[in-house]
């Protein structure tokens, strides 16, 4: 599994830097994002598309690595809640399990010369 998770990495790296290459001038104009909400505005400098584009994947890789390493603290959380509650629940059990006598145990089947 390992192998085919380098070879899709490999593949996507390869794919990425061909369309840099074949799109290398529709990449290098500039852009220029302005945002008017509220009474506000504000204007970005003017950069290639290629930076846009880049940093909108590392914002969005942040972001996502941020959620999910959120996520898995609260599942690392429910999951030690969940153990000390299944450690109780057995605790309990082994409490109101009735205690055996050894006669119950190990019952001795009569044999059959005694009972003629």
């Amino acid at each position: 599994m390992r192998y085919l998770k380098v070879l899709g990495l490999v593949l996507l790296f390869f794919l990425s830097m061909l369309f840099v290459v074949q799109n290398h001038d529709a990449l290098m104009q500039e852009l220029s994002l302005s945002l008017s909400a509220f009474g506000v505005h504000i204007q970005m400098p003017a950069t290639p598309y290629y930076i846009t584009i880049l940093s909108s994947f590392l914002v969005g890789a942040v972001l996502c690595t941020l959620y999910f390493f959120l996520e898995r603290m609260r599942l690392s959380a429910q999951v030690r809640t969940l153990k000390k509650q299944v450690a109780e629940l057995e605790a309990q059990v082994t409490a109101n399990r009735p205690l055996s006598t050894p006669a119950e145990e190990s019952p001795i089947a009569p044999d059959a010369d005694s009972a003629a």
